[in-house]
């Protein structure tokens, strides 16, 4: 099992949280739709994390697992307690020049993982993501 990623909160960094994802995913020959999947959850907690949050984070731990179940991601960061679990779903029936810019990255998360939850420990936020894997073709 690969160790936790730590990482600073920075858009740079982004590169070495899709590596490490790739080569979880190699490691265990996932299919790729699920790395892609995985992927692209894990860079929208960590933009949230960058760009939205009022007070910056210092650091940011990032894990991949393999279960029976499929692929359990933990994300964590010490920037002040948000919910992405308890963001209000976007009203999709609206053009998208109606709709309020924003949202919809955590729209997918709910959408693309089985599992989605977040709690606030030790004055972290922990945000869990879990896929269920595709079976290969």
């Amino acid at each position: 099992m690969p160790l936790p990623l730590r990482l600073e909160p920075d858009i740079a960094v982004l590169p070495r949280l899709v590596a490490y994802i790739a080569d979880f995913g190699n490691l265990h020959h996932l299919p790729a739709s699920d790395v892609h999947a995985v992927t692209l959850a894990a860079e929208e907690l960590l933009a949230n994390t960058v760009n939205h949050s009022p007070m910056p984070a210092h650091l940011v731990d990032f894990s991949l697992t393999l279960t029976p179940e499929g692929a359990l991601a933990v994300y964590t960061d010490d920037a002040p307690a948000f919910d992405p679990t308890a963001h209000p779903e976007p009203d999709t029936t609206l053009s998208a020049s109606a709709r309020p810019i924003g949202g919809l990255g955590i729209h997918f998360i709910r959408l693309s993982m089985s599992t989605f939850r977040y709690r606030r420990i030790d004055g972290r936020n922990e945000v869990t993501f879990g896929r269920t894997l595709s079976r290969p073709s």
